[in-house]
């Protein structure tokens, strides 16, 4: 379950000076060329500080993405189990703006070719609300899992895309246009409507 780490403001500053450091180098250089040393003198930092918060440059941004995913967990899902809204597209668009607020952390995930880490997140919030995530996509039960993620790469996929291309499309836009295909996909899948709940 998501919950938020309880972190000491120095560790936490510590951790966000890094991450927007490895952004600013990644604004001209490829992430594979930047080192350790680079990021640390960006974040102006010791080796002793970056080793005590991470083991390698990875860290830095599977740090950021549980960060991420832990709040987003708790500032939007909470609220949605306090709403209980029986539209599910709030679940999705209220994911989809959170990506749209967070332009910088995707562009990094995205230069730094660690997407799956954001597939990972979003397979953990499928998950963790199933019965939300059937009421939109009908499985047969053995093969659950699977289809958890292929809507966590679907997701990601798409939503990397619009990134790319400039965000054309509002988050509520897009969520339908997910969620649209999904049941489009399902329909497809499985035969008519009424043969998705036997």
């Amino acid at each position: 379950m998501f919950s938020i780490e309880k972190v000491d403001m120095r560790i936490k500053y510590t951790r966000e000076w890094t991450f927007a450091s490895l952004s600013k180098l990644l604004e001209t250089k490829n992430y594979e060329d930047i080192t350790i040393s680079e990021i640390i003198k960006k974040a102006g930092i010791s080796r002793a500080t970056f080793y005590r918060n991470f083991s390698t440059k990875d860290d830095i941004v599977k740090v950021k993405v549980k960060t991420f995913f832990e709040n987003f967990y708790n500032d939007i899902i909470m609220s949605f189990r306090q709403a209980d809204p029986e539209d599910e597209i709030f679940l999705i668009s209220s994911f989809f703006k959170r990506i749209d607020e967070e332009e910088k952390f995707i562009d990094t995930v995205i230069k730094t070719k660690l997407d799956y880490l954001m597939v990972e997140g979003i397979f953990a919030l499928i998950n963790m609300h199933k019965d939300q995530f059937y009421a939109i996509v009908k499985s047969n039960k053995k093969a659950d899992e699977y289809t958890m993620e292929i809507v966590a790469s679907s997701a990601w996929t798409l939503l990397s895309k619009w990134h790319r291309s400039g965000k054309e499309e509002s988050p509520q836009e897009l969520s339908t246009i997910y969620s649209t295909t999904f049941k489009s996909v399902s329909i497809a899948l499985f035969g008519d409507k009424s043969d998705l709940n036997k």
